[in-house]
């Protein structure tokens, strides 16, 4: 299963994307895909390309 993880470091959250994997014993490993950033970075990110997407 794939899903969003916020994770507060030195008091500002940050935001991957992580895939949880049960292991050999049965427990959840999480495994960073993608790291996306603070939500200002992904706001930024998001109207780049909703201002460039073809018409």
């Amino acid at each position: 299963m794939v899903y969003i993880r916020s994770k507060k470091v030195k008091g500002k959250i940050y935001y991957y994307v992580v895939e949880g994997k049960l292991d050999k014993r049965g427990k959840v490993k999480q495994k960073v895909i993608m790291y996306l950033g603070n939500a200002k970075h992904i706001l930024e990110v998001f109207n780049f390309y909703k201002s460039h997407k073809k018409q």
